[in-house]
């Protein structure tokens, strides 16, 4: 688990955060609204000396993605009682590394993040020179595609309909799970409560260090640790997304615009793909079962100065409550993260505090860094 504490630490997502860890060594408290200008790398962290101009909010996700490249561990290059110390050699290393894939990029592809880490790494400590030996398994056939491809009306409609249909869905107020969080390796758990009341959002999630709490109460989300947490384009897309799966009737009206991409298979199973555009311009894919109705999966993305960072979400094992079904596992994994949600109890139609929406009081003093 500390692997993942450290990680999870840089990203304070959800990714796309859904539920993350506090930002620790490598983020500050700030307020919601975000600064006028971009603030860099070089600028808000110590002992910056090659991403320097890299905006600053873009760090965590590139840590993640070298580390994912890499196959390491933080403390791979960095002394975790304090990151800015230049004690170990890997960091040196890194460092013209990085200097080699940025003038790769710069004098081949103009300046766009083509060549990366894991183009050579592959998971790998050490870069992989010599083609493996082993068989490659031929890659599956795509489905045969649909001559008359269904809109994504259509395929929305399906899945209101599968999860029991808009009539029971509109008697459905409130909500209230509870459930655990497990991470990679099974062992660690923490304890998380996910509350929806008339379109209100709020997640807790209980750290031995404090409680993570994201939340949208309609109008803009938020995030808190001890402090306010400032949220990137794509992370407050995730927080809404997150809300809109408590009213499945309502998913469609998050995408401004929805296009059908074509069938594959997840599984063995045929998927209808759907490529949703939200009004903040984020793309989003959706896959729905082609013959249940139900959504199976979301992928989405951020850009990066080293390349593109996804996060995919796998909703499964729908169970009705007050009869309409929702899904109680669902998977999270991004570059070197993974993390399941498992719903153990549903509350249909219960009071909900309004507190719970409501930001809390910031404590005097300290600060989530």
């Amino acid at each position: 688990m500390k692997r993942n504490i450290k990680l999870l630490v840089i990203l304070s997502t959800v990714v796309f955060g859904a539920g993350v860890l506090l930002r620790g060594h490598i983020a500050e408290a700030q307020t919601q609204n975000p600064p006028a200008q971009v603030v860099t790398a070089g600028q808000k962290y110590k002992n910056i000396k090659v991403l320097t101009d890299m905006p600053a909010d873009q760090l965590g996700r590139v840590m993640n993605l070298w580390s994912a490249s890499l196959g390491v561990d933080c403390d791979f290059c960095h002394v975790t009682a304090d990151f800015s110390k230049d004690d170990k050699r890997p960091k040196a290393t890194a460092r013209e590394m990085i200097k080699m894939v940025m003038n790769i990029n710069k004098d081949n592809f103009n300046n766009r993040p083509r060549v990366t880490c894991n183009s050579c790494h592959n998971g790998h400590m050490e870069p992989r020179p010599v083609p493996a030996l082993d068989v490659i398994p031929e890659p599956e056939e795509r489905p045969a595609q649909p001559t008359t491809k269904p809109t994504g009306d259509q395929i929305f409609d399906k899945y209101v309909e599968a999860v029991g249909g808009k009539d029971k869905i509109d008697k459905i107020t409130s909500i209230v799970e509870t459930g655990t969080r497990t991470e990679r390796d099974g062992k660690e758990v923490e304890q998380e409560t996910r509350y929806y009341d008339k379109g209100k959002y709020a997640l807790k999630t209980v750290y031995p260090q404090a409680t993570l709490t994201e939340m949208f109460d309609g109008s803009a989300p938020m995030k808190f640790g001890r402090q306010p947490i400032t949220l990137r384009p794509d992370e407050q897309e995730q927080i809404k997304r997150e809300a809109a799966m408590f009213s499945p009737a309502s998913l469609k009206a998050a995408y401004t615009k929805v296009d059908f991409l074509g069938v594959d298979k997840i599984d063995g199973r045929l998927m209808n793909i759907l490529a949703g555009t939200t009004a903040a311009n984020q793309r989003e894919r959706l896959y729905f079962d082609a013959e249940t109705g139900l959504l199976v999966r979301r992928t989405m993305s951020s850009q990066t100065m080293f390349g593109t960072f996804p996060l995919q979400v796998d909703y499964s094992d729908y169970k009705a409550f007050g009869g309409v079904k929702l899904p109680t596992t669902i998977k999270y994994a991004m570059p070197n993260l993974m993390w399941t949600r498992r719903i153990t109890s549903v509350k249909v139609n219960v009071p909900v505090e309004a507190s719970v929406f409501q930001a809390p009081a910031a404590p005097a003093g300290g600060s989530d860094e």
